[in-house]
């Protein structure tokens, strides 16, 4: 055989080779699609077994733990979500209260007890109450109380004046007013009344003098006219400085009074910051740093007044 090769052409030998070395390439082709074959197959049964094997595991599981019960809530139960309680429309709708809201609610509450307690009616004995006290403020100054007659009256749009009457008497005859001066007020009528004290519209106040504004109050001659504008609503800035309505309506019924006491405006004026505001300083005009006072400081207690004994 190997003569007779050697005897072949050498293309023949070539073409020989060749078929010899295909034949292996598929030889070895077949093999190795065998052993992936067998590999592969090997593999699917290890997943099936695992898969079936965790199955069997997962139902053992199942079938072991025990049911929920009401001594072993389920996890929905359980969670925080559903045991704590749904806040109410009226809880989320409705924060705290602020601190400075309870606070001006509480001083708004306190001013109008203090406006309710001056407008308050007055029989003849709380009147008769009212002006003993006064009197007794006059003589522990060591002076003799002298009497000051004064009528109530209103002009233009601004309603009854029955609680203006019973916050004048009782503001004028405070222990801590005018009667300290040797003053003290009660109310007449028109046929025996020293000074007027009118509660006016403010577009009227200056149908009073040229020189009174419908702005402020004034007084004129033996006429002491009280501005409603201001008598309902003070003065902002005297507002913001620590004053209420109800202590406001007193300074300017003491104030104006002063006028006719024998006082002048700004007389004399702030004495220095954080000190009380004398009475007679145009305290709703300025403040100059002083806080606000309705009553008439120490040396504001005088007068030029001279009338009958009370």
């Amino acid at each position: 055989m190997a003569r007779h090769l050697k005897q072949q052409p050498a293309h023949m030998r070539r073409v020989y080779m060749m078929r010899r070395i295909v034949a292996l390439v598929i030889v070895a082709l077949f093999v190795a699609l065998v052993v992936i074959s067998v590999r592969g197959s090997h593999q699917a049964r290890n997943q099936h077994a695992a898969i079936a094997t965790s199955a069997a595991s997962s139902t053992s599981s199942a079938a072991s733990s025990p049911a929920p019960s009401a001594s072993s809530p389920s996890a929905e139960q359980s969670s925080p979500k559903s045991s704590s309680p749904k806040p109410s429309a009226s809880s989320s709708s409705s924060p705290s209260a602020d601190p400075k809201q309870q606070a001006e609610q509480q001083a708004k509450q306190e001013e109008q007890r203090q406006l309710d307690a001056l407008a308050a009616p007055l029989s003849d004995d709380e009147r008769s109450a009212i002006l003993a006290s006064a009197k007794k403020a006059s003589e522990d100054q060591g002076k003799q109380p002298m009497q000051m007659v004064y009528c109530v009256s209103t002009k233009g749009n601004v309603g009854s004046a029955d609680g203006f009457a019973d916050t004048v008497y009782r503001v004028l005859n405070n222990e801590h007013g005018w009667p300290r001066s040797g003053v003290v007020f009660t109310q007449g009528d028109e046929s025996n009344c020293t000074v007027t004290i009118t509660l006016s519209q403010p577009e009227l106040v200056p149908s009073f003098s040229e020189y009174c504004s419908p702005e402020y109050s004034c007084r004129v001659g033996s006429d002491v006219i009280i501005n409603k504008k201001r008598w309902d609503n003070a003065v902002d800035d005297w507002l913001k400085a620590g004053g209420n309505l109800a202590m406001y309506r007193t300074m300017v019924i003491n104030h104006e009074m002063g006028h006719a006491l024998g006082h002048r405006d700004n007389e004399t004026t702030c004495a220095g910051e954080g000190k009380k505001a004398p009475l007679m300083q145009e305290q709703s005009m300025f403040l100059k740093g002083c806080v606000p006072n309705p009553y008439p400081l120490d040396d504001e207690q005088w007068t030029t007044f001279v009338g009958p004994n009370a």
